[in-house]
């Protein structure tokens, strides 16, 4: 088992580029993401039913080692200050399957 950050980001569909961007130049290339997904927040109710993006949005997650989440943590503050959204970080244990 390995001791890891998990990194949830909550964001409005239409900036998901731009943080997939920010994780790219970091190296940060495995990710899971959830598209459309609805609840309410800072900006309102957001639900998954639009024809666009512009009204939706995305759930993304990496698990990263404590050092690369140094690395990017006040960048994502900045992203999210700028772009709206939710960031949640949590401790994390993985079980991996090489070890």
């Amino acid at each position: 088992m390995k001791s890891m950050k998990k990194v949830e980001v909550i964001i409005e569909s239409v900036y998901l580029n731009r943080l997939l961007e920010l994780f790219k130049v970091h190296d940060i290339t495995s990710f899971t993401l959830i598209s459309d997904i609805q609840g309410c927040g800072g900006h309102g109710l957001k639900m998954a039913d639009d024809v666009t993006d512009v009204f939706s949005n995305d759930y993304i997650f990496v698990l990263i080692e404590e050092d690369k989440f140094l690395e990017i943590k006040e960048e994502i503050r900045a992203f999210t200050k700028k772009y709206g959204g939710k960031c949640i970080i949590t401790d994390a244990m993985v079980i991996l399957s090489n070890k």
